[in-house]
């Protein structure tokens, strides 16, 4: 992934040793004069690019050089000394202040109302006159954006989707054939932030929301712009009324996600997925191709391909009503003897 222009734009001429001083790094190891020109994941990193990494096991897997790397000092003599190392006591809020320095949207026209003359909208789309069309979006033919929808600079949608009343799209791409429910949110900030003694230091989310073809959103639903990669919804994928889909989820193609589900962040969720009403996955969990989470089940492990999964926390199907069998068992009262 690199910066999207469309969205955000970076701080030119930062070199390694000016972002130091604004992070307060404790020290600095390396060619202290690289200038950083892309924002990456750690293991997408290419030259002037900044990452981050406190773990030394996945420092030691950096294969780029003539990176800036804010890290500690626990990692520094596992990377390449061709990088430069910013250390601070906790990498992940000096990378959030780094992002805070160096990343700002593009600029947009927020005074204006109705549709931008800046924006590229097919003829045979339909646009209802209180929607609101920022500039350098582009709607494709046959799409229909129903009242009080806004869709922010930058946002693409393809061919013959229907962008219901009141939804609000940012900093995403939407394939051809897409339904997003009324009320629906796609492409605001993620949850990221980490707790310091002088308060939330938040961390910006920089990736987008890539909807493929022919996705179904139902009404209510948010789905949130991934961190540094992209939250990332797969073809035919139907999803019910009021779910929340966390930054860099990804949802495998023909999946079905029933309402009031919650998605964590940086969950992988593979191609079929059955999920029931209410289901609740933690972060970083990755559900198996064909899986089926019942409903109201509490993910906080992975999910092998075609497993059955019930309860929270949640088991294989037929262990949760042996458990369910066994608890009726122990409530009911004995028959007392004559």
């Amino acid at each position: 992934m690199s910066i999207n222009t469309a969205f955000f734009q970076i701080a030119k001429d930062v070199t390694a040793a000016a972002l130091a001083k604004v992070i307060e790094a404790t020290d600095l190891c390396g060619p202290e004069k690289i200038v950083i020109e892309d924002i990456e994941p750690f293991d997408a990193a290419k030259p002037s690019s900044l990452i981050y990494q406190s773990d030394p096991a996945v420092a030691n897997t950096l294969v780029a050089k003539s990176a800036v790397v804010i890290t500690n000092e626990a990692c520094v003599p596992m990377i390449d000394p061709s990088n430069c190392c910013l250390i601070v006591p906790s990498p992940r809020i000096g990378f959030a202040r780094a992002l805070a320095h160096l990343v700002t949207p593009a600029p947009i026209d927020h005074g204006s109302a109705g549709v931008s003359s800046l924006a590229k909208i097919a003829k045979t789309a339909i646009i209802h006159p209180s929607a609101t069309i920022m500039q350098h979006t582009v709607i494709g033919a046959g799409t229909v954006i129903e009242a009080g929808a806004v869709l922010h600079a930058g946002v693409t949608v393809g061919e013959n989707c229907h962008i219901r009343s009141n939804s609000v799209l940012s900093h995403c791409l939407i394939g051809n054939g897409v339904d997003i429910g009324a009320g629906s949110v796609l492409g605001a900030a993620g949850f990221g932030f980490e707790m310091t003694d002088d308060g939330v230091v938040k961390l910006p989310h920089i990736g987008l929301v890539l909807i493929d073809d022919f996705v179904s959103i139902g009404c209510g639903c948010t789905i949130d712009r991934g961190s540094l990669g992209d939250t990332q919804i797969g073809a035919h994928v139907m999803m019910d009324n009021l779910c929340h889909i966390a930054h860099n989820v990804t949802i495998g193609e023909r999946s079905i996600i029933a309402g009031q589900c919650g998605i964590s962040g940086s969950v992988t969720v593979g191609a079929g997925v059955a999920m029931g009403g209410q289901v609740g996955i933690a972060p970083h969990v990755k559900i198996g191709d064909g899986a089926v989470l019942t409903a109201r089940s509490g993910v906080t492990k992975d999910i092998e391909d075609g497993d059955q999964v019930a309860g929270f926390p949640a088991v294989s199907k037929r262990q949760f009503w042996r458990d369910q069998a066994a608890l009726r068992r122990l409530s009911t009262p004995k028959a007392s003897k004559s």
